[in-house]
């Protein structure tokens, strides 16, 4: 009988040391490892950080404003300073403008959509190192910061939105400026799906940037530069990109009976008139075809017709989508490769 009890005392005391010995469930921790080589978005992760990606966005909006005296109105001072200095530049020799649109309104509808992406890769090119604690001290989805950035942009375009809303509805009801250009239409609403490839493009652009701030911090200095450069190089935001009409061919000869009767004349200042036309319009057509590699360029000339009403350029279009799409894979990819060495080098 004391066998059996010196037994089961051992048996209790080793099955006490092994339960010792084993963690509890609770205490039990998650190993993160850093990624190698080229990695895609993780869409579940980035959907699991959900609140946190808001929290951050709202963050980054509430810094901004935080003792400003203009407040929110700093969303529609940018793209209005820049309507009143086009129009001064190029609002009277806008001669290849589209009839019934007024320049302000011309160059104000497409200032709001690059205001938003350059503010929007500005912003993300230097989340990374404005949120250096949260990247070296916790784990969090990095590419929320970025991510954050652009969505804190994108509430300042609202707001410039709106106010673009209220200056079409003034020069169309109270203004005497013709406005026969401005069509109401279902077209209208296409300025949404040209909104969310714009924010791809951001979304895209801005998270290189930021992981190239991290690893070479000169572009700190050069993204000013980048942003100015850019918004020159698309000239669908001050002026049109459609090439300027053919200048009507005026004849002396104004009879019918007059032209027949100089049939070589009016063939030669036929053929002169088209030779000048060509030799006019071939440095544009060579210029423009050089402008389609930029996207924002089809994006906001796209934004621009439909908020206007009038036929959207689907090449232009098309190009810019297929560009926005391999721009945003890119940007998150290279993001994604730099990513394991942001904790040692930011």
């Amino acid at each position: 009988m004391s066998d059996m009890l010196m037994e089961d005392a051992e048996t209790n005391a080793a099955q006490a040391d092994a339960a010792l010995a084993k963690p509890p469930q609770a205490n039990r921790g998650t190993v993160i490892r850093p990624r190698s080589g080229w990695a895609f978005v993780n869409v579940g992760e980035l959907w699991r950080y959900r609140e946190l990606l808001f929290f951050l966005t709202w963050r980054d909006v509430k810094i901004r404003y935080k003792q400003s005296l203009l407040g929110i109105t700093w969303a529609v001072i940018q793209p209005t300073l820049y309507m009143v200095v086009f129009t001064i530049i190029f609002g009277k020799d806008a001669k290849d403008m589209p009839d019934g649109i007024p320049y302000p309104l011309f160059s104000f509808s497409a200032l709001i959509l690059w205001t938003f992406f350059s503010t929007g890769i500005a912003q993300a090119g230097n989340s990374l190192l404005m949120s250096s604690p949260l990247v070296t001290k916790v784990y969090v989805p990095r590419l929320t910061i970025p991510f954050a950035s652009v969505g804190s942009a994108l509430f300042d375009f609202f707001v410039a939105f709106s106010v673009l809303m209220l200056v079409m509805v003034f020069y169309v009801n109270f203004s005497s400026a013709d406005t026969s250009g401005v069509i109401v239409g279902p077209i209208m609403l296409m300025v949404f799906p040209i909104l969310f490839l714009t924010i791809l493009l951001a979304l895209g652009v801005g998270t290189m940037l930021a992981a190239l701030n991290v690893a070479y911090r000169d572009f700190k200095h050069t993204i000013p530069f980048l942003v100015q450069l850019w918004m020159f190089s698309t000239p669908a935001i001050y002026m049109s990109t459609a090439p300027p009409p053919a200048a009507v061919q005026k004849n002396d000869v104004t009879e019918e009976g007059s032209a027949q009767q100089n049939p070589l004349a009016n063939a030669a200042t036929e053929k002169e008139a088209a030779s000048a036309d060509s030799k006019g319009m071939g440095l544009w057509q060579w210029a423009k075809k050089g402008l389609q590699l930029n996207p924002m360029n089809g994006l906001i000339a796209s934004f621009r017709a439909a908020l206007l009403g009038h036929p959207l350029p689907w090449k232009e279009l098309g190009y810019s989508t297929l560009m926005v799409i391999l721009g945003f894979i890119f940007g998150c990819m290279y993001f994604y490769r730099l990513e394991p060495k942001f904790a040692d080098i930011i």
